[in-house]
């Protein structure tokens, strides 16, 4: 998969960022799935010229992979792709809320070819806020209804899959206590 940013692709009011990453530096440590405090929500960043470098070299990715339409933005969708998973040849889509999205045929037609593809598909959900999230490999669980071409069958999956995750899951608390250097 190729890392370049592809032209024309921006954040917009997206702060997903902002939220759901844990941040453990020197300047600057941040609970997971707890809004950061040089957060404001809509607008983004307001440290953004000191932010610290694990802020600025992040990108979801929407910013790479140009089969990703529109409805994909994390604004729109709900989800994020974690690119950092990406030289695992793993795909880990974070669901940040619930969405129509989940349950589109966009949606399913991409992930349904990433399993196809054989590259592993996770599903992460975040937990409460202050907790550390939890995933889940689905792809076993698609393989025969992606092979049947079957949409239906794919959208139970992917909501039972969720459901599993937050009736299932232990939430860790994240001990990181906020913490800034930055002004």
């Amino acid at each position: 998969m190729s890392l370049d940013i592809i032209e024309g692709r921006s954040c917009g009011a997206c702060t997903a960022c902002c939220s759901f990453a844990p941040i453990r530096v020197e300047t600057l440590q941040k609970p997971a799935n707890t809004l950061c405090l040089h957060c404001a929500e809509g607008r983004g960043c307001t440290v953004y010229d000191v932010r610290p470098q694990v802020c600025r070299g992040f990108y979801c990715g929407w910013f790479f992979l140009p089969e990703l339409g529109p409805a994909w933005h994390p604004e729109q969708s709900g989800v994020v792709i974690r690119s950092e998973s990406f030289n695992n040849d793993t795909i880990t889509i974070l669901v940040l809320r619930f969405s129509e999205f989940l349950v589109s045929e966009d949606f399913a037609g991409l992930v349904g070819a990433w399993v196809e593809a054989g590259i592993a598909v996770e599903f992460e959900r975040v937990g409460p806020e202050g907790h550390l999230p939890a995933k889940m490999r689905v792809n076993e669980l698609l393989e025969d209804a992606v092979a049947a071409r079957d949409l239906r069958e794919m959208q139970k999956i992917f909501a039972w899959s969720l459901a599993h995750i937050e009736q299932s899951h232990t939430w860790e608390r994240d001990e990181t206590e906020f913490y800034s250097a930055l002004s």
